[in-house]
């Protein structure tokens, strides 16, 4: 073969030698493409699954590593701190994270500053030569025992409104592995990172805020159970109205019951309805707030007293409400429990008033009939504590009356001979306050008179009570009281009555109606009551 054939030959030989290479790096440099499409690809898909921002971020890390060929890759997550603003490691590729625990987070230093600030890529073959590398006092250089890095990529990770949320890192021990595609491709997938962190995070704070809303509502719910609360709304346009179960449980409905508006309006007791209705027109119209109680009648005629209160809103442009919301609330035990407290103190200021005016009488009758100051103020103070004593029992009964056993005992009490008294009797006997009060008043005069004068004067003597029905007062029933004394002193008739004898004959019978007869017998002083029943009856 000549030399030009050889020569040809050759030449053909470089040739295709060289197809042959152009054809294998095409092949590779479409592997890589195709390999770096897959990864965009998973990425996308795993960015548009939405998962916790945590996922998020380690998926774009994972996949930063994967397209730029990196052997570190980390998102550092931009929280404002006390002190200013710091930077956390949020996720790591291709180290484990003890990597930086040693170390403390960077801070916005001259190699650092343009990714956390937002200002732009830092892309560098060898990020030691870089003229802004080191300048991190009182730090020279690279940390002992940090991870090597050479080639350097960072990129920061801004949302639509231009809030820096972080920024992606990447590095290579071996210079110059980054150039403009893996920058391009990471500046891309820094903005698809930022939408869906973005996203993570707007989804994240809608849920805790849903969390937030059902928790309070949950509590609200509680609070209002656990007051009695019922609570109402009311579509002032159509009327229509809603009420939790509580509310219609004030108005003596059930849960499954339908209670509209014109339900409520007709459950208002009548005389109360047209003061009512015009709290509600007024709360409407000027605003105002509606604050009222009413008597409601139930579906079973129970008469109960509701306390309504709500507010108008949502103000339309030519004014009034569009609704109004509030809660009701069953009051009717309060309002019992107020026209009870009324009448008892009523019921006070009466018996108070009569007291006044035994006192005034006690004292007016006690000065007639005693001679000397102190006589008076002896008779005084024991019919005074007659008084007391009579109103003690009453007060221990609750003022509903007292039996004619326990007046004797509590008003003998005193006087230390309740072993020289026998008593007779049949049943017991209940008796009204009025009864009580004025047979204890008798009962102490005639004991005071057996202790002074009769037969409880003296060692031997006694006193015989007995009490029963009167045999000839069927058609008006009496109770006949006997008080009987023997074993005293002889007894002979007073040149005058005093106020113990005024005050059982003309007492008793002023209170109680009753026939009182006092004999002064030689053998004892002989007190026979006749009392109408319907005068001791509670």
């Amino acid at each position: 073969m000549s030399s030009l054939a050889k020569a040809t030959s050759r030449a053909e030989e470089d040739e295709a030698d060289d197809l042959v290479a152009r054809l294998a790096a095409a092949e590779a440099a479409l592997a890589e493409e195709v390999r770096r499409s897959r990864a965009l690809n998973r990425i996308a898909e795993a960015i548009g699954a939405g998962h916790d921002a945590e996922t998020l971020v380690q998926t774009v890390v994972d996949g930063g590593v994967e397209l730029t060929g990196a052997q570190f890759g980390a998102f550092f997550y931009k929280v404002a701190g006390e002190a200013g603003e710091s930077f956390m490691l949020y996720s790591l590729s291709g180290a484990p994270r003890s990597a930086f625990e040693a170390f403390p987070m960077p801070r916005s230093t001259a190699v650092f500053a343009p990714t956390f600030q937002g200002a732009g890529v830092v892309r560098s073959d060898d990020i030691t030569r870089d003229p802004r590398y080191g300048r991190n006092a009182p730090y020279r250089g690279m940390p002992e025992g940090h991870l090597p890095v050479r080639s350097y990529l960072a990129v920061p990770v801004i949302t639509r409104q231009g809030s820096v949320l972080g920024g992606l890192f990447f590095g290579h021990p071996q210079p110059a592995r980054f150039g403009p595609h893996a920058e391009s491709l990471m500046v891309g997938l820094a903005a698809q990172a930022a939408v869906a962190i973005e996203s993570v995070r707007t989804h994240d704070a809608a849920h805790a805020e849903l969390a937030q809303r059902r928790d309070a509502e949950e509590r609200l719910k509680f609070a209002l159970e656990a007051g009695r609360l019922g609570a109402w709304e009311l579509d002032v346009e159509t009327r229509a109205y809603l009420a939790s179960d509580i509310c219609k449980a004030n108005y003596g409905r059930g849960p499954d019951d339908d209670f509209g508006f014109d339900d409520l309006v007709a459950s208002v007791d009548p005389d109360d309805r047209p003061r009512m209705i015009a709290a509600i027109e007024a709360a409407i119209r000027h605003g105002a707030d509606y604050d009222i109680e009413y008597r409601v009648r139930t579906p079973g005629g129970e008469i109960r007293w509701v306390h309504a209160r709500g507010r108008a809103a949502q103000t339309g442009d030519h004014g009034g409400a569009r609704r109004m919301a509030g809660v009701s609330l069953d009051v009717t035990a309060r309002k019992r429990a107020e026209e009870r407290q009324k009448l008892l103190v009523n019921e006070l200021n009466h018996r108070v008033k009569n007291t006044l005016v035994s006192v005034q009488s006690i004292a007016s009758q006690t000065l007639r009939t005693t001679d000397t100051p102190a006589a008076f103020r002896d008779a005084f103070e024991g019919r005074i504590m007659a008084l007391s004593h009579t109103h003690d029992l009453l007060t221990q009964q609750n003022w509903e009356g007292a039996s004619l056993r326990e007046i004797f005992d509590f008003e003998l009490e005193a006087f230390a001979a309740r072993d020289r008294i026998a008593f007779d009797y049949a049943r017991d006997v209940q008796l009204s306050p009025k009864a009580t009060v004025a047979l204890g008043m008798a009962i102490h005069e005639l004991a005071t008179n057996a202790l002074k004068y009769g037969a409880l004067s003296v060692p031997g003597g006694a006193v015989r009570v007995a009490w029963g029905p009167e045999p000839d007062a069927a058609d008006a029933p009496r109770l006949r009281l006997t008080w009987t004394e023997h074993g005293g002193p002889p007894v002979v008739p007073p040149r005058r009555h005093g106020f113990g004898a005024r005050l059982l004959e003309k007492g008793l019978a002023g209170e109680l109606s009753a026939q009182v007869a006092l004999a002064y017998d030689s053998l004892g002083l002989a007190c026979t009551m006749k009392l109408p029943i319907r005068a001791l009856e509670p």
